[in-house]
């Protein structure tokens, strides 16, 4: 299957701002993104949280003024069926962030052009949207993937990021197998995806296998122990304290799930399962013991920040 070259149309009026960093380290683990736009009239005060991000992300900003009200989704419809259209780039996917169904229409044309088209919004998007992309993905999960929220700021370049952070930032934005470990190559792609000047050499590393291994307290290597060697790594989990929670299952979906608790809901992944317990299909109301590594907090603004976090969960009985 050959690697997704991504174009991101965000429609920034119906978008915060607060999620450009989770959308784009998402599409980063699906493929390699070649454009980003953000849409909206630029003029108008509410996109000033979109402006502070412009010196931190390689994005294109899209004047629109609002004319009409769906101004801002015929600029982004008409970019994408030019950019298809011209084929001047290697562009063969899209994301489109908005929960606005009226974009339903241009990914079905998209795909009918052979685009794989995926996207991106709130929960609660009509489902003539979410079933016309080749993948749709909720923004409520993004808060959990992992992925580092922080910013690309202008001290992301070498030296201005502890190296162990962009490991680690780096490892969280893959794909690794059930137990955990990541091929050293695929680390390396996924380091250069968000920092494109990274080099071993800025930190007086000879490449990327000395700085892992530089870290015993932090990550874990291995090789196939032939000539020449592949790698993987995986960091070290410390056990982290924590009081003990019973709940049960509320929802499981492949990759995670949600456990009920007297005090709410707890979001957790399939790696907060015990290793011999990841492949039970956890019914709806199955026990469960669990470490709180963050309580629910029914003030929050989304659910992300409404449930709490579990790991170290463990079927009960």
């Amino acid at each position: 299957m050959p690697e997704h070259h991504f174009a991101v149309l965000v429609d920034g009026e119906n978008i915060s701002p607060r999620f450009l960093g989770p959308i784009l380290a998402e599409i980063n683990r699906s493929g390699e993104i070649i454009l980003t736009r953000v849409y909206g009239d630029w003029t108008e005060p509410h996109m000033g949280g979109w402006k502070e991000l412009l010196r931190s992300y390689p994005v294109r900003p899209i004047q629109q003024f609002r004319y009409g009200q769906n101004a801002t989704d015929g600029a982004l419809i008409m970019d994408a069926i030019e950019i298809v259209s011209t084929n001047r780039n290697p562009v063969n996917a899209f994301c489109i962030v908005s929960s606005d169904s009226d974009y339903y229409s241009l990914a079905l044309r998209l795909r009918e052009h052979g685009m794989y088209v995926a996207g991106i919004g709130r929960q609660g998007t009509k489902s003539l949207l979410v079933r016309s992309c080749n993948r749709f993905i909720y923004l409520e999960n993004l808060a959990f993937s992992g992925s580092s929220t922080s910013p690309m700021i202008d001290e992301a370049s070498p030296g201005g990021v502890p190296v162990e952070d962009i490991v680690l930032s780096a490892y969280d934005a893959c794909d690794e197998d059930n137990d955990g470990w990541l091929l050293l190559a695929h680390l390396g792609q996924a380091i250069r995806r968000e920092y494109p000047d990274f080099d071993p050499r800025s930190y007086n590393y000879t490449n990327l296998l000395d700085i892992v291994r530089s870290y015993p307290d932090l990550f874990e290597v291995r090789s196939n122990e032939k000539t020449p060697p592949v790698y993987w790594m995986r960091p070290i989990v410390k056990v982290e304290e924590g009081p003990k929670k019973t709940g049960v299952i509320k929802r499981f979906m492949t990759n995670y799930g949600f456990i009920r608790s007297g005090n709410g809901d707890y979001f957790f992944t399939k790696a907060n399962l015990a290793a011999d317990q990841r492949d039970v299909h956890l019914k709806p109301g199955t026990p469960v013991e669990f470490t709180e590594i963050k309580a629910p907090d029914p003030q929050g603004e989304s659910s992300a920040e409404r449930n709490g976090r579990a790991r170290n969960v463990v079927i009960a009985g």
